[in-house]
């Protein structure tokens, strides 16, 4: 099993994404080949941002 095939059945899922200087929060709306994608939501007023991750940058995943 692969770390892509693992994050692809938590598609969905809020989740929190740890890379080096930073970490995302959101809903993890897609898992690629070299990438996943995590939409965070907004801080007070304001869209949604979409952000794309590379999977090598990623030092962990935590699911909520």
């Amino acid at each position: 099993m692969t770390f892509q095939s693992i994050l692809t059945s938590f598609v969905g899922r809020t989740v929190e994404v740890v890379v080096p200087g930073s970490m995302y929060e959101g809903t993890l709306i897609s898992v690629q080949n070299s990438v996943i994608q995590v939409e965070e939501p907004p801080v007070v007023y304001g869209q949604f941002v979409t952000v794309t991750i590379p999977t090598t940058s990623i030092d962990y995943v935590r699911i909520l």
